[in-house]
C-alpha cells in the first residue's frame, strides 16, 4: 500500500457481506468486524441509549484478539487503508444494530489526526460524510473525537474541527485535563462533546484538592457549549460520582459493554436508582468528597 489515502474500489475488494449485510473486513489472515458500545444520557429516573462508539473487533483464526494486537501487525504502509477500511465497516454496520430506531443513534468514531492530516491536508474527512449518506446515516448523527487532541498545535487541532464542522459532523476531544490550556483548546475549536476516561476520572474524584477543581472546570466547558461524556464506568459508586459531576453522557460495563454487531442491542431505558443499587459505595461522589 502507498501513503495516499486508499481509493474507496479498493476498500470495497477488501470487504465482504453476509446473508443479512453485515460487513467484514478483510486484511491478511485477518477479519475485521465492527463492535459497538452504547452511551446514555439522562433522562428524568433513567438512563436511555444515545449513541454507539464504533471499535474494530480483529479475529485471527476465528478468535478475537485487541485492536492493539492487530495493529502492531499491520505495515506501516498499510496503516492508512486499514483505518479507512474500519471506517467504512462502522459507518455501514451502523445500520445492522438492530434496534427500531437506529437511524436516531448517533454514532461515535475516532480520528486519527496523523493519518487523516498528513501530506494531504485534511481533504480525506469530507469521505466520512459521504459514506455515512450512502448509509442512511445523517453526518449530522456522527461524533467524531479528535484523538490526542491535547498534544496537537493549536492550528492543527482548529484546521481538522472546522473541516469537521463544514462537513456536518460533531467533534470531541478526549483527555483533557484541568487548566487554562484546556480552556483554550475548548474555546478555540467549541466541541460538541468532551470525553474523559475511567481511569482520570476516578484519579481526579480520588484527591481533595483535584475534585473541589474539577466541577469548576466543567462548569467552565459547559457554559462554552460542550457536552460532558465519562466513559469506563464499571461501579455504581462510579456512576453516582459521575452524575454528582454532571457528566451528559455516561459510558462503561456497569451499563452495556462492547458487542459485535449483530448481537441484539438492549435499548431499553435503565433505572438510575437499581444501578446505584449494584453494590456498596467505594468512591465518594463530587461536592461530597472527605477531608484530607
Amino acid at each position: 500500500m502507498t501513503e495516499t489515502f486508499p481509493r474507496l474500489a479498493d476498500v470495497e475488494k477488501a470487504i465482504l457481506a453476509d446473508e443479512i449485510g453485515l460487513e467484514t473486513g478483510i486484511y491478511g489472515q485477518y477479519r475485521l468486524k465492527t463492535s459497538y458500545q452504547p452511551i446514555f444520557r439522562r433522562e428524568g429516573a433513567n438512563l436511555a441509549l444515545f449513541a454507539l462508539e464504533a471499535r474494530l473487533a480483529p479475529q485471527l483464526a476465528g478468535k478475537q484478539i485487541t485492536a492493539a494486537e492487530f495493529f502492531e501487525q499491520v505495515a506501516p504502509d498499510d496503516r492508512r487503508f486499514v483505518e479507512t477500511l474500519s471506517r467504512v465497516l462502522h459507518l455501514r454496520n451502523h445500520r445492522n444494530i438492530g434496534v427500531d430506531n437506529v437511524a436516531n443513534l448517533r454514532l461515535y468514531l475516532t480520528i486519527d489526526p496523523d493519518l487523516d492530516m498528513r501530506d494531504q491536508g485534511v481533504g480525506s474527512l469530507d469521505s466520512i460524510a459521504r459514506i455515512a449518506e450512502e448509509a442512511d446515516l445523517s453526518p449530522a448523527m456522527i461524533i467524531c473525537e479528535i484523538l490526542d487532541a491535547p498534544e496537537l498545535p493549536m492550528d492543527g487541532l482548529a484546521g481538522i474541527a472546522n473541516e469537521l464542522s463544514c462537513c456536518g459532523m460533531q467533534i470531541s476531544i478526549a483527555a483533557f485535563r484541568a487548566g487554562k490550556s484546556a480552556i483554550d483548546r475548548v474555546t478555540l475549536i467549541g466541541p460538541n462533546v468532551i470525553k474523559i476516561d475511567g481511569a482520570w476520572f476516578r484519579g481526579v474524584q480520588d484527591k481533595a484538592e483535584t475534585a473541589r477543581l474539577f466541577p469548576a472546570v466543567l462548569t467552565a466547558f459547559k457554559g462554552l457549549g460542550a457536552k460532558l461524556l465519562v466513559q469506563g464506568i464499571e461501579t455504581s459508586s462510579e456512576l453516582e460520582a459521575a452524575l454528582d459531576a454532571g457528566a451528559d453522557y455516561l459510558q462503561g460495563r456497569l451499563l452495556a459493554g462492547p458487542a459485535l454487531v449483530g448481537t441484539v442491542v438492549d435499548d431499553s431505558p435503565r433505572p438510575v436508582a437499581r444501578l446505584l443499587a449494584r453494590e456498596d459505595r467505594k468512591i465518594v461522589p463530587f461536592g461530597r468528597h472527605r477531608k484530607g
